[in-house]
Parts: C-alpha cells; sequence; structure tokens
C-alpha cells in the first residue's frame, strides 16, 4: 500500500522525510532531488526503500540473536548530534565488546553527505591501524 499512495508523489513525501531527519543543517535541494529521482525512477527501489520497514520484526528478532554471539571486532559507531546520536553507539554495545562512538555535531541522520570531510577523517583515524602496508 506504501507504494500506491506515494508513486507520483515521491517528491512530497520524500522530501518531507529528508527535511524532518536531517535537523537543522538541510540537506541541499539538488541532493534530496537527486536521491528522490533515484527512488522515483524505479518502482524495485520505492519498494525497497519501505522494506526495510516491513522486515523490522525479523530484525528485531535477528538482533536479539546476535546478542548472543557478540562482535570481537572494533566497531565505530557514528550518530549524527541531532538524530541518534549516542544511541548509535548504545545499540552497538548491546552486541560487541569493542565500540567507539562518534557523535558528530551539526548533523541529522544524513552524515555523510552533512559532514563528509569528519566523516572520512573518522573513518581514516578508525580504519589507520588495518592499513599496514596497504598504501605504502
Amino acid at each position: 500500500m506504501n507504494e500506491q499512495l506515494v508513486t507520483g508523489r515521491e517528491a512530497i513525501y520524500f522530501g518531507a522525510e529528508y527535511a524532518a531527519s536531517a535537523g537543522t543543517n538541510k540537506l541541499p535541494d539538488d541532493t534530496v532531488s537527486y536521491y528522490v529521482d533515484r527512488l522515483a525512477s524505479n518502482p524495485e527501489a520505492l519498494h525497497g526503500s519501505f522494506a526495510w520497514y516491513r522486515a523490522i520484526h525479523a530484525t528485531i528478532a535477528q538482533n536479539q540473536q546476535r546478542k548472543e554471539r557478540r562482535l570481537t571486532v572494533p566497531v565505530l559507531a557514528i550518530g549524527g548530534a541531532e538524530s541518534s546520536g549516542a544511541m548509535v553507539g548504545d545499540t552497538m554495545q548491546l552486541v560487541a565488546d569493542d565500540v567507539q562512538t562518534l557523535i558528530i555535531p551539526g548533523t541529522g541522520h544524513w552524515v555523510a553527505e552533512q559532514a563528509p570531510e569528519e566523516l572520512l577523517a573518522a573513518l581514516t583515524a578508525f580504519l589507520a591501524p588495518y592499513q599496514v602496508g596497504v598504501l605504502s
């Protein structure tokens, strides 16, 4: 039913979603248009955008199982200060032993788009110990 309600109105629906989840640092119109155009151009993309929510009960059950076999590898949990913030790290601590949490100020849900330089710096620093010999 979601697809039937949104088809032909993708810009209205997703535009509002992108704006609401961005916090105070809204995404540029051309960025939102790029994503909305991709969703509108392919019925499978639109279907997939709603499938995550349809699968939420299965995901919750899977996450309960994941708690039984904890991750032992380092995890970098990144949250936007105006969105999930520390909840990303708190959630990962339920399933992982070595969690580093980074909250990026001035960002909402769209951290990669809202703070690409900060995200790249965080990922570079986090992955640096594991790149021995890769860049030399």
